[in-house]
C-alpha cells in the first residue's frame, strides 16, 4: 500500500452531527450563535439539528445568560434511541 492510502484509512472522518454532539457535551454547552461559526451552518440550519437530535431522544438543558439573553444549549446525557 502505498503512503497516501495508509494515511487516508489512519484518518477516521469526524461529522458535522458528532462534532455538534461533542459541542453540546460541554460543561456549558453552546448557543445557536456559536454552533452556527464553529460548524459553518446558518442559523436555522443549528436550529433544525436541535431538533433532530431531540426527535433522536438527546436530553437537553436549556438556559438563559447574559445580557442580552443568549439560550444555551446542552446534552445531558445519553440518546434515549438510536439516531438515525
Amino acid at each position: 500500500m502505498t503512503e497516501a492510502k495508509t494515511q487516508a484509512k489512519k484518518t477516521k472522518v469526524v461529522t458535522k452531527s458528532a462534532q455538534l454532539i461533542a459541542l453540546l457535551k460541554t460543561k456549558t454547552g453552546a448557543d445557536v450563535a456559536a454552533l452556527s461559526e464553529k460548524l459553518g451552518w446558518q442559523t436555522h440550519t443549528v436550529r433544525a439539528a436541535l431538533t433532530r437530535l431531540k426527535q433522536a431522544g438527546y436530553p437537553f438543558e436549556k438556559t438563559k445568560t447574559g445580557t442580552p439573553p443568549r439560550t444555551f444549549y446542552r446534552i445531558t446525557g445519553e440518546a434515549a434511541r438510536s439516531a438515525s
